[in-house]
């Protein structure tokens, strides 16, 4: 179990500002606000004091009733990170590392079924559990690491769940071995002086957040083969740039996720499922699209008449492309299998004199083989140094080196979801999380990748023994 201070909510706050800069202008919104409001304001009592002065007299005025709205709400919010940090805090967790089987001949389906049978969404059941006792849904973290070139497989979970993981993978993998092991993370004592660090997180690109991304089945993965070495493995392209990691450096993917389930407000349910609105309206677009594309048709080349332009426009599900109803297809698909709620996070660190910049350009397309027709992963602007290219967005480094303190901890901690650091989440099923993350087959023979020595088997029946 870690054993950390308060800090943490202080961190918390710190990165939740964070998440406030404004990307697209290239500003901190900090840096923005201190010096656009205090300007808006004089403009306003340049051009009309007495506005400003009725506004300022009516705000005052109103407070009995939008301050106790303010206090309440921000008391609640204090509360519930309260709660969950001492339930945080409470809970042990392990650090699993799988050394992979000599031999990978199953298809990542296998991998598919063991991440359907965790698929946990219990702990926060009622308003005791989640308001009282800060409790939430169990968490897990899938990762590769890289340590000077040593490639290992870990999963993070909690205690609790350990024998339920080991049981269920050596049910897809009996050849497997799986040990509890130090934390990787914990052993590199990083600081900005001796180290520097590229850090990033990642998130889909599509319009539909369930959209698939380009799954095993599209790879030709769907069948265990007795000859694994004619596949090709999207994973390949993680592994390879793994390997290259020497003395003295450290590259880590850690995918932290949880069961989708009902959405919450600091402990509030929510009323709906913001994924399958995102999924419904994605597809009321296509169809609407193709009904407007057969109207215009209509109108403008056979001069249909408006009763018949409404027939036609009403027709737009036959009116689709190929693609169109691929796509429709894709996302219902997706939608009927289990859904994780992930936070993808990839970070390479080095002592100073050891780190090679250009290692961040390829951790940034690490994710480009598994780009499919309709979604893709990419890293996200303002989640690490992704997109901090500005100089006068940190003029004195201050926040490069604050950013990454802070994704040091968040990756030892496996921070994503509630405390201390609470995003939003990036909507994977089991197939795709099954895609990115799966033991590679016997084919792929990357330096370093950490494999059982030998095959074990059970001896044979008729085997003489000694008398006893």
């Amino acid at each position: 179990m870690y054993t950390i201070s308060y800090k943490p909510m202080f961190l918390y706050e710190t990165a939740k500002s964070l998440e406030g800069r404004m990307r697209k202008m290239a500003f901190n919104s900090i840096w923005l606000s201190l010096v656009f409001m205090p300007l808006l304001a004089a403009v306003v009592y340049i051009t009309d004091p007495d506005a400003l002065i009725a506004f300022l007299t009516a705000f005052a005025a109103l407070s009995p009733l939008w301050l106790p709205i303010i206090l309440l709400g921000y008391l609640w919010i204090s509360w519930i990170h309260y709660a969950r940090h001492i339930y945080w805090f409470g809970i042990d967790n392990v650090l699993l590392e799988i050394q992979l089987p000599p031999e990978v001949e199953k298809s990542p389906l296998g991998m598919e079924l063991f991440l359907s049978s965790i698929f946990h969404t219990g702990s926060e059941t009622t308003f005791i559990n989640r308001i009282w006792q800060g409790k939430f849904r169990n968490t897990w973290s899938l990762e590769i690491a890289s340590i000077e070139g040593r490639i290992g497989f870990y999963i993070h979970c909690r205690r609790i769940w350990r024998n339920s993981v080991e049981g269920r993978i050596y049910g897809q993998y009996p050849e497997a071995k799986i040990i509890e092991v130090e934390d990787y993370i914990s052993k590199i004592p990083y600081n900005n002086s001796d180290y520097d660090m590229w850090c990033g997180e990642y998130g889909k690109k599509g319009a539909a957040w369930v959209a698939p991304i380009k799954t095993y089945e599209e790879f030709g993965l769907t069948e265990d083969l007795d000859e694994p070495k004619t596949r090709t493995d999207p994973i390949t392209n993680m592994l390879e740039v793994f390997a290259l990691m020497g003395k003295g450096e450290a590259v880590w993917m850690q995918i932290i996720m949880r069961a989708h389930a009902k959405e919450d407000w600091f402990g509030m349910f929510k009323f709906g499922d913001a994924m399958k609105n995102n999924a419904h309206d994605r597809i009321q677009a296509i169809v609407a699209g193709a009904a407007k594309r057969a109207k215009e048709i209509a109108e403008e080349k056979l001069n249909f008449k408006e009763e018949a332009l409404a027939q036609v426009a009403g027709r737009g599900m036959t009116m689709m492309t190929e693609e169109e109803k691929e796509e429709i297809k894709l996302i219902e698909k997706n939608l009927g299998k289990f859904i994780y709620e992930c936070g993808i996070r990839v970070v390479y660190v080095a002592k100073k004199e050891k780190f090679k910049g250009i290692n961040g350009a390829f951790l940034f397309r690490l994710f480009d083989a598994y780009r499919g027709p309709f979604n893709s992963i990419g890293g996200i602007p303002g989640r690490g140094l992704i997109g901090f290219d500005y100089p006068w967005e940190d003029p004195l480094g201050f926040q490069k080196n604050r950013t990454k303190d802070l994704f040091y901890f968040h990756s030892k901690h496996r921070a994503f979801f509630y405390v201390p650091y609470d995003q939003k989440p990036e909507f994977l099923s089991v197939e795709e999380l099954a895609t990115i993350w799966h033991f590679p087959n016997t084919g792929v023979d990357t330096p370093g990748l950490n494999r059982v020595a030998a095959k074990v088997s059970e001896a044979p029946h008729n085997l003489p023994s000694l008398p006893h």
